[in-house]
C-alpha cells in the first residue's frame, strides 16, 4: 500500500519542472544558490533545502535525465544537464546499469559510461557545497585528465599518479604510482576516503598499452594463416567493411585478389558466408576444405 495515499504530489512535481527549466536554459550550468531559490521553500532551513534539492535531482536522474555537479572539488555546486539518449536508464534497473557500466569500463569503452550513468557511484554530488562525488567518479576523472589524486588508504595519506581504472574481484581498482615510490600499485576504489584531485596535467603521463580489439576476427585463436580471396572491384567496399583492410591486394585481369592474415578461422568463415558470392576462397587448401566441410554439414543438418 503506498505511503501517504492522500498526499498531494503537485508541489514536488512543480519543483522538478522549475529545476528542469533552469537547467535547460543554463548552457554552462546553474549555481546551487539559483537551484535552491527555485525550490520556493523560504520557510525551510538551509540544510533542509539542500537535502530537498539532492532528493529532487536524484528523482530526475532516475527518470532518465543526466544532471551532474560540474563544479571543481571544494567549490560551491554548479549543476548542468547533459543531453543524451536516456533509454538505457529508463529501461534498465539500477543493478543492470551497474553491471553494464562495469563491463563498459572493463572493456576500455569509458566513452560509453556517461550514457549509462552510475547509480552505484552517483553522478550527482551533494548540494552541500563540499563538491564530494563518488570515489569511482573521481578516480575515473583523475585517470582520464591526468590529475594527481590524493586520498586516505589503509590509514595513510596517498598521492598517486593514476594509470587507469579497471574492475576486479573486489570491485573497482585504481592503478597508479605513489608520488614517492617507483612501484605501480592497485587500490580498491571503495576503500579510498577523503579523495581530492589536483589540476589536470598534474600527474605523470603514462604510455597506454594498446587495447585489445573487440572484433573477434582479430583475436589470436588460431595460428596466423594468409588466406587469398577473389572478388570483383565493385564488391571491394563491402568486403573491407566486413573483413577489414587486406594485408595485400592485387589485380588479376577483371578481378582482385585480396590477402588476409587470419587468426580466428571460425569467425573468418562466418564473415565469408555473410559475403556470399561476392568472394571466392582461392587458398590455402586447408581453409577451402574447412569451408566446404562446414557448408556441407549445414546443408545436411537442414535437410
Amino acid at each position: 500500500m503506498p505511503k501517504n495515499p492522500g498526499r498531494d504530489q503537485t508541489p514536488g512535481m512543480e519543483r522538478m519542472v522549475r529545476l528542469i527549466t533552469i537547467l535547460n536554459g543554463s548552457e554552462f550550468g546553474a549555481p546551487a544558490e539559483r537551484m535552491l531559490d527555485a525550490l520556493l521553500a523560504d520557510d525551510a532551513s538551509d540544510e533542509a533545502k539542500r537535502k530537498m534539492l539532492d532528493r529532487d535531482i536524484g528523482h530526475l536522474n532516475q527518470l532518465g535525465y543526466d544532471i551532474r555537479n560540474v563544479a571543481d572539488p571544494g567549490a560551491e555546486g554548479v549543476y548542468r544537464m547533459f543531453a543524451r539518449d536516456n533509454r538505457l536508464r529508463v529501461h534498465l534497473t539500477q543493478a543492470q546499469r551497474g553491471e553494464l557500466l562495469r563491463a563498459v569500463v572493463a572493456s576500455g569503452r569509458d566513452d560509453l559510461a556517461p550514457h549509462l550513468g552510475s547509480d552505484a557511484s552517483p553522478a550527482v554530488a551533494p548540494a552541500s557545497g563540499s563538491g564530494v562525488t563518488s570515489q569511482l567518479d573521481l578516480a575515473m576523472r583523475a585517470a582520464s585528465r591526468h590529475c594527481l589524486i590524493r586520498f586516505t588508504y589503509k590509514g595513510r595519506d596517498r598521492a598517486v599518479h593514476p594509470h587507469g581504472v579497471h574492475s576486479g574481484p573486489s570491485g573497482w581498482y585504481l592503478t597508479g604510482r605513489e608520488d614517492d615510490q617507483d612501484v605501480v600499485k592497485e587500490f580498491v576504489v571503495a576503500r579510498m576516503t577523503d579523495v581530492t584531485l589536483e589540476e589536470p596535467g598534474s600527474a605523470e603521463l603514462v604510455e597506454q598499452s594498446s587495447r585489445p580489439s573487440l572484433d573477434p576476427l582479430s583475436w589470436e585463436q588460431d595460428a596466423p594463416t594468409d588466406v587469398v580471396l577473389e572478388l570483383r572491384p565493385e564488391h571491394l567496399p563491402v568486403v573491407t567493411n566486413v573483413l577489414g583492410e587486406p594485408s595485400e591486394i592485387t589485380e588479376a585481369g577483371e578481378v582482385l585478389r585480396a590477402t588476409y592474415r587470419v587468426t580466428h578461422r571460425a569467425v573468418f568463415r562466418w564473415r565469408v558466408y555473410e559475403l556470399g558470392t561476392r568472394v571466392r576462397v582461392l587458398s590455402p587448401a586447408d581453409v577451402i576444405a574447412e569451408v566446404v566441410q562446414e557448408l556441407e554439414s549445414m546443408i545436411a543438418g537442414g535437410s
